[in-house]
């Protein structure tokens, strides 16, 4: 699946007269330990850990009870970041939603009981939310990593 890269925002503010934060403002009130969601393609045919890659289809072809699927969203200038917010929390199909500091406004995890749910959910982001663009990556199977102990920093010796 190609997923086209967005251009570049060039509105300062949501249309509704707040401006948006700013990415720098927004890092310097995150705590020290930041969270990040990466999307990663793989090149080679299996995950690092011996195992076979599955295909899209495979998997799409075995009918899981529920697809999910995270949503890229640039909003449009003219859409006021409470509103789509508002929109967020009345549709039952999202499970999470975060605001992100990067080249889109938010991402969104939406959980529906098939593509043509699917479809329409991120057709309700653009056309009830405000949103002027979206990406979709469907959410395969999870990948296994183990929980590691977090090292505490070292101190300089007194």
């Amino acid at each position: 699946m190609h997923s086209p890269t967005l251009p570049r925002r060039t509105a300062s503010t949501d249309g509704g007269g707040t401006a948006r934060p700013r990415p720098a403002d927004l890092l310097a009130r995150t705590p020290a330990r930041i969270e990040a969601l990466v999307c990663v393609r793989l090149a080679a045919s299996t995950d690092g850990g011996g195992t076979a890659r599955p295909r899209p289809a495979d998997l799409l072809a075995r009918t899981p009870a529920r697809i999910e699927a995270l949503v890229c969203v640039r909003l449009a200038a003219s859409t006021d970041g409470g509103r789509f917010a508002r929109h967020l929390r009345t549709d039952p199909r999202v499970v999470a939603a975060w605001w992100v500091a990067a080249d889109i406004d938010l991402m969104v995890r939406l959980s529906c009981a098939g593509l043509p749910e699917l479809n329409t959910a991120v057709a309700d982001l653009r056309l009830r939310g405000g949103a002027s663009e979206t990406v979709t990556h469907l959410l395969l199977r999870p990948l296994d990593i183990p929980e590691q102990a977090t090292a505490e920093p070292e101190g300089e010796p007194s």
